[in-house]
């Protein structure tokens, strides 16, 4: 008799469990949320040391408003070239597109050591890799000038070495076309 009891005690606590596990997952794929809460369009994170910090954004007011956390998790959806007017000048930015608690954009110079890191890392990766969320930490050489790209993928880091003489042109371009493979 105790071990009816038991059995069917085990097995409601399993459907519990299991009922749980489907609320956890509902709430989890919920993409907007309802009431008030922060807009859905993307907001653009600078990174360069101008500002005297890793990363920014700008705010309401066009300051820059530091980002003191380290580094962003988050599933990459988009990589592009783009032009930009920026003192009167036309620069060439690269944006990398990410997906978490909302849309990001991390917005570099297409030449900086940032973006060149971030695109040999982003090369080594298979579209397949890009189903899971990628961690990006900006992180400031000793002279505070110069930043380096760090990836990390399940918290590893994604050694990807580059030199004088690499081609960056192909390898943005065979990062692009990994990034779109994996929305595809």
């Amino acid at each position: 008799m105790a071990t009816t009891k038991s059995l069917a005690s085990d097995a409601l606590m399993q459907d519990i469990a299991a009922s749980l596990h489907r609320i956890a997952d509902a709430l989890a794929q919920r993409e907007h949320p309802l009431g008030f809460g922060p807009s859905p369009g993307r907001r653009f994170v600078f990174v360069n040391r101008r500002q005297g910090y890793n990363w920014y954004h700008l705010g309401h007011d066009g300051s820059p408003m530091p980002i003191t956390e380290p580094a962003i998790s988050g599933y990459v959806c988009g990589l592009e070239l783009s032009q930009v007017q920026r003192n009167g000048q036309d620069v060439a930015k690269l944006r990398l597109h990410l997906r978490a608690d909302q849309h990001y954009v991390l917005e570099s110079g297409a030449q900086t050591v940032f973006s060149k890191g971030l695109v040999c890392a982003l090369a080594r990766l298979t579209p397949d890799d890009l189903l899971e969320p990628l961690t990006i930490e900006p992180q400031a050489a000793e002279n505070g000038e110069v930043l380096f790209a760090r990836v990390y993928r399940h918290g590893e880091p994604v050694y990807a070495p580059w030199e004088d003489t690499t081609d960056f042109g192909r390898l943005t371009q065979q990062a692009m076309e990994i990034v779109a493979a994996a929305q595809r």
